[in-house]
């Protein structure tokens, strides 16, 4: 989506400041109810007000903020039930797309998909690795650096099957869903999963790849609904965690 009244480079700036910004809302550093006042974070980031207003209409489209205070909109505190109504939503989307792309994909597809998923497979070996014995030898940037890896190897597999479903309208609702609060929230809760939780997220892409080498729709669909829900489950049980610390 571009902004209609900014450039080109000014589209990046709000790019980053929506993440940014979103980050702290999850991470709780601006909390539910807060007000977020344009001139108070222009300040924070260095940036004009333009910007700034922009990426906050971005944040409320997510459904992050609430905009009834008009140019300070106040900080929405997302819930389990949040979470597990998004990701309900998502599996319904995503399962359709993965049923048509079983039929559609091409073997080049195939073979990209298959690239991606040990792309992805490495990625979550890198962020097991920073729960072991070296990670304090792991500086933070190398740290955000991992988990950012694991995010858009993910999504880069993901993409493909959105892609291959030959459903441009499908597409488009997708790309709003994964561009919401549930992709940050997946994005955010990335470093605290446990090992048995990135390995089970390594089996759903395994059987989701299967279904489609297996040209079966209905398999795909399945499979991606099973991986869908419950990574929401996690992502909820991350919000109750974290709102429990906060409490």
């Amino acid at each position: 989506m571009r902004f209609m009244d900014i450039s080109a480079a000014d589209e990046t700036l709000v790019a980053q400041l929506v993440e940014r910004i979103q980050r702290k809302i999850l991470t709780g550093e601006y909390r539910p109810g807060q007000r977020l006042k344009q001139v108070a974070l222009a300040e924070e980031f260095q940036v004009s007000r333009t910007p700034i207003r922009h990426a906050l209409s971005l944040l409320e489209a997510r459904g992050l903020l609430d905009g009834a205070q008009g140019n300070s909109p106040v900080v929405r505190g997302l819930t389990a039930k949040d979470a597990r109504d998004m990701y309900r939503v998502r599996a319904e989307v995503e399962g359709l797309a993965a049923e048509l792309a079983a039929e559609w994909i091409t073997d080049a597809e195939l073979v990209e998909l298959r690239r991606l998923h040990e792309r992805f497979v490495q990625a979550v070996s890198s962020l097991q690795g920073l729960r072991g014995e070296m990670a304090h030898d792991i500086s933070a940037q190398d740290q955000e650096a991992i988990q950012q890896e694991w995010v858009a190897s993910n999504g880069a597999f993901h993409a493909v099957i959105y892609r291959a479903s030959g459903n441009e309208h499908l597409q488009r609702v997708i790309a709003d869903l994964r561009l919401g609060a549930s992709g940050g929230l997946m994005a955010m809760s990335a470093f605290g999963m446990y090992r048995h939780r990135m390995e089970k997220n390594i089996l759903h892409h395994e059987a989701i790849l299967r279904a489609f080498e297996a040209r079966d729709p209905a398999r795909a669909r399945e499979a991606m609904a099973t991986h869908v829900l419950e990574s929401g489950e996690f992502v909820a049980a991350w919000i109750e965690k974290q709102a429990a610390r906060s409490a």
